[in-house]
């Protein structure tokens, strides 16, 4: 009975422990670079867009486990669902694609325009 009762407990730290994992994107990240991609509607390349690559420096965004973050213009909250983060800022919610590999975080957003769409990816470390 003592051995039984000594590994429920054990058992029970264990599944605390792994539930506990911080996922990869809690953590303060470091915009490097942002790259502007030009559409037509039907996601053809758009002839008069030149894509752009800008690099960018002091800026950060830091997402923490309690569904917070903070970012230069200000403090919000966001949720996770499969590949897409949505975060609040300000009353205002906006979607994004993200992905996180090798601890480079990589965010993607459309921007709709009457005769183009226009892809911005975020590259932060």
């Amino acid at each position: 009975m003592r051995l039984f009762c000594f590994l429920t407990v054990l058992s029970s730290i264990i599944f605390l422990s792994f539930n506990r994992q911080q996922h990869p994107l809690h953590k303060k990240w470091q915009l490097v670079a942002e790259r502007m991609t030009y559409f037509n509607l039907d996601h053809t390349p758009y002839e008069e867009g030149r894509e752009r690559l800008d690099s960018v420096k002091n800026v950060t965004v830091q997402f923490l486990p309690d569904g917070s973050f903070q970012s230069p213009e200000g403090n919000g909250s966001y949720t996770l669902s499969k590949d897409s983060i949505y975060l609040n800022l300000n009353g205002k919610k906006t979607a994004f694609k993200y992905e996180v590999n090798n601890s480079k975080l990589m965010i993607e957003s459309y921007i709709k325009r009457p005769e183009y769409l226009i892809r911005s990816r975020l590259y932060l470390e």
